[in-house]
């Protein structure tokens, strides 16, 4: 390419990576000799060059997730995308060793987590040369996470029209909960602040009969709200309340979490809680940008921040 554009070899990476000040016109001659010999740039040959490859890995937990975290991977890939990075979606294993050891076979040079990494372990990715990211802030804690904030909510749509018992509905299955949980204190905080008692926590599996098990060990004869863990669990819970007879939002009020369109077409219509990805969007892509060696505007609020939406139906 350098012999066609009668440039030196680093004339031709300087403008092929846009860097340097290259003479427009000597800029064309590279460019058009690039299109003449159908040239396209070389993944394996850039990890060589760099020692790193142009790969962005994705952590996702080995969890039962809806719709709102595979929108959350369709934009980061379309904002890698504008990085020219390539982008592999890694599903945790049990083992956490396992799961480090497959993100570094890669030699990411960056790597999204969604709960998955210890601190040991985005230690251990960082000292091999890889970003991990959302990289942490002073500010990540406990109060200021997310699903925190979604536990807090949930409880006052459930108490919107007056006092019940309230009960965190858990996901059973076989695959661990990194969401939960958080959500699970957000709802005692909330109660605790208010003087109110504390949540209990019930797991139900995605069959009536587990469901309405669960629901009966629970159920007495005062009025009972159900935060659930996602959409899916609220209706495994609705269907189990219809199966004991108990009436919604009367004796059993229901929401759920991702607002699916499953959960808008059953009726009685599910109340649910729909999350706007932007402000993650903007951390990552900040994120991502610093990795091009610019400065990006990092947000400074925090995750808790982030906006949701009570999509209300008739179960609340």
């Amino acid at each position: 390419m350098a012999r066609r554009a009668g440039v030196s070899r680093a004339t031709v990476s300087h403008v092929l990576n846009g860097r340097g000040r290259i003479p427009e016109e000597t800029r064309q001659r590279v460019l058009a000799a690039a299109s003449e010999l159908q040239y396209t740039p070389s993944p394996a040959g850039r990890a060589l060059v760099r020692g790193r490859s142009d790969v962005l890995v994705i952590v996702i937990p080995h969890t039962t997730f809806g719709r709102n975290l595979q929108d959350l991977v369709d934009d980061i890939t379309a904002q890698a995308d504008t990085h020219d990075l390539s982008v592999v979606v890694r599903f945790a294993g049990p083992d956490p060793e396992e799961t480090l050891a497959a993100v570094q076979h890669f030699r990411p040079v960056a790597v999204v987590d969604f709960g998955v990494l210890g601190a040991a372990d985005r230690d251990s990715l960082e000292a091999s040369g890889a970003v991990v990211i959302p990289k942490l802030r002073p500010d990540d804690t406990l109060e200021n996470n997310a699903n925190f904030t979604i536990g807090e909510l949930m409880v006052q749509e459930l108490l919107r029209k007056g006092p019940r018992r309230l009960v965190f509905g858990a996901l059973l299955d076989e695959r661990s909960d990194p969401f939960g949980p958080a959500r699970y204190e957000g709802m005692k905080h909330w109660a605790q602040a208010h003087g109110l008692p504390i949540p209990r926590r019930m797991e139900i599996p995605l069959h009536l009969a587990g469901a309405r098990a669960a629901l009966q060990a629970e159920f007495a004869d005062e009025p009972i709200g159900v935060a659930c863990y996602n959409d899916a669990v609220a209706l495994a819970v609705l269907a189990a309340g219809r199966d004991l007879g108990l009436s919604v939002p009367g004796h059993l009020s229901v929401m759920g979490v991702d607002a699916t369109a499953e959960g808008q077409l059953v009726s009685p219509r599910l109340t649910t809680l729909k999350a706007d990805n932007g402000p993650v969007m903007a951390r990552i892509a900040a994120d991502l940008t610093s990795l091009d060696g610019r400065t990006g505007a990092h947000p400074g609020t925090p995750e808790r921040t982030r906006p949701f939406t009570v999509i209300r139906g008739e179960t609340t």
